[in-house]
């Protein structure tokens, strides 16, 4: 099917030169530090996926509250989650990621990105 799961913690944005010129529009409970560090995991997958790291803008919103996708691989089952739908524009296509955050223990926040292959729906 194609998919790729990316889990991660909060960690320095695009640590490895990349760009916080992205246009981010729309609503989301994430900070903008934790918006580019979201964004640095999806531009490594999408560099990796589909030979295009490069994010232009990306466009975020909430999903309703209780929330859970149909599909178990775009779970989380950590407690105080929640969900986002992040279109990410990647050379010029779009790409849809579920984007899942939650407390973590050690503090801050971590979060769970997942593509969403075009018409399907988590």
């Amino acid at each position: 099917m194609g998919f790729v799961l990316l889990v991660a913690t909060t960690a320095p944005a695009f640590a490895q030169g990349g760009s916080p010129d992205i246009r981010i529009t729309g609503q989301s409970r994430a900070t903008l530090q934790l918006k580019r560090d979201i964004l640095g995991v999806i531009a490594g997958y999408a560099k990796a996926r589909h030979s295009c790291g490069t994010i232009t803008a990306v466009e975020t919103a909430p999903l309703p509250q209780g929330y859970e996708p149909k599909t178990a691989m775009f779970r989380v089952s950590e407690p105080k989650h929640f969900y986002e739908r992040w279109v990410a524009d990647l050379c010029g296509t779009k790409r849809d990621f579920l984007v899942a955050l939650w407390p973590s223990p050690k503090g801050g926040t971590d979060y769970k990105a997942v593509e969403v292959p075009s018409g399907t729906e988590p």
